[in-house]
């Protein structure tokens, strides 16, 4: 009997999603890097001899996920030997009736948590692994408020899809109090509903930390996207954070003046990254000054730059207050035939109300209007506000 466990924990994949920010040309790429990190993921925990790793939300893009996708992950775990898979179904692959979890059978290795915590003993290990999955779209009740610690002398781990007390918006979560954390009795808890690397945090005696998402989506995902290593013992715990994201989105704001040349810019962009960088991420220009000017350098500087950066798009600075009458949770939003969707629809014409409306009625009211309509759209579903 070990009293040592060693782990790997991931989350945010969203295989089949289509939404990536930057060009449509980039998300065939985008997804190549996507299947290149989980074989990396895959190919870490033969090489470090993990013995379990925690999947933890997120896995799939549920309106999206084809079955072929499901089944070559279900595959690919299987092919792990010595190591045994736990996963959390999120809120982008909740466990419902129709779920991409349904679509495969899959191996004896991995585990997939249901509703309401439950609790998998694994006695060779001294370890007691707790976790629940999303059933629904929004968190339906609170996690910890009926978790009672095991005092059975192994080690207490528990995998969630959730927040802890955060100042972000989190629509659809109930989050989990430092204090429910440090009273679990937990000696780690790993989550799994943001973007980004949370760090290694501690609530009393508990550990506990968000990978954040493998691959990096969008502008706003900045940081390091990898996966965590840890390594719990009764006593004492480390923790190593491994970078696995392929690329890094990096956005650049350039104003541009009256005397300016499209080379000397150019240059200026070029000058400030290197080769190896210029290859690997994805860049977005984004230009400010007057507004003729700008729109006449825009094309001309894409394919100059289009030269040097393997991935990159030039756009024009939006305006403050027009970006603030966006909806942006459904800007890029299309059908996968390529046609709006009916809740994009139905933002565009919420946006052009607010443009016409007089102050007598607030953007809070139009806020309200807009989540009333978009879950009668989604027939229940919470709209993603992050």
């Amino acid at each position: 009997m070990t009293s040592c466990l060693r782990f790997i924990q991931c989350a945010g994949f969203r295989f089949d999603s289509p939404f990536w920010d930057g060009p449509e040309s980039w998300t065939t790429f985008r997804n190549l890097d996507l299947w290149q990190s989980f074989q990396a993921v895959l190919a870490l925990c033969q090489s470090e001899k993990i013995e379990f790793l925690f999947l933890t939300g997120d896995l799939f893009e549920q309106e999206y996920v084809r079955k072929e996708t499901v089944e070559r992950v279900a595959k690919s775990l299987a092919k792990l030997e010595g190591t045994r898979v736990f996963i959390t179904p999120g809120r982008r692959d909740p466990l419902i009736i129709s779920s991409a979890y349904r679509l495969t059978v899959w191996p004896s290795n991995v585990h997939i948590f249901s509703s309401r915590v439950t609790s998998v003993r694994i006695p060779s290990h001294n370890v007691t692994i707790h976790g629940a999955g999303w059933t629904a779209y929004h968190q339906e009740s609170p996690f910890l408020d009926c978790f009672q610690p095991l005092n059975d002398g192994t080690l207490q781990l528990m995998l969630l899809y959730a927040v802890v007390d955060s100042n972000r918006k989190t629509e659809g979560f109930i989050p989990i109090g430092q204090e429910q954390v440090a009273s679990s009795g937990l000696n780690y808890l790993g989550l799994g509903s943001s973007e980004v690397w949370s760090g290694v945090q501690q609530a009393g005696k508990t550990n506990w930390a968000d990978c954040g998402s493998l691959e990096a989506r969008s502008f706003q995902d900045h940081g390091p996207h990898g996966v965590l290593l840890g390594e719990i013992q009764k006593e004492s715990s480390c923790f190593e954070f491994r970078e696995l994201g392929q690329r890094c989105y990096i956005e650049k704001n350039l104003t541009i003046r009256c005397q300016s040349s499209i080379e000397g810019i150019a240059e200026k962009i070029i000058a400030e990254t290197k080769v190896e960088e210029r290859q690997k991420n994805l860049y977005r220009i984004k230009l400010s000054g007057n507004l003729l000017d700008v729109e006449e350098l825009v094309q001309p500087l894409q394919n100059l730059l289009m030269t040097q950066f393997r991935f990159v798009t030039v756009l024009p600075l939006e305006e403050r207050t027009q970006s603030q009458l966006e909806f942006p949770v459904l800007s890029g939003e299309k059908s996968m035939e390529g046609f709006p969707t009916l809740a994009k629809v139905f933002a565009n014409k919420l946006q052009a109300r607010l443009i016409s409306a007089d102050e007598s009625k607030s953007s809070d009211y139009w806020e309200i209007v807009q989540r009333i309509g978009l879950t009668a759209l989604g027939q229940g579903r919470t709209i993603d506000e992050d």
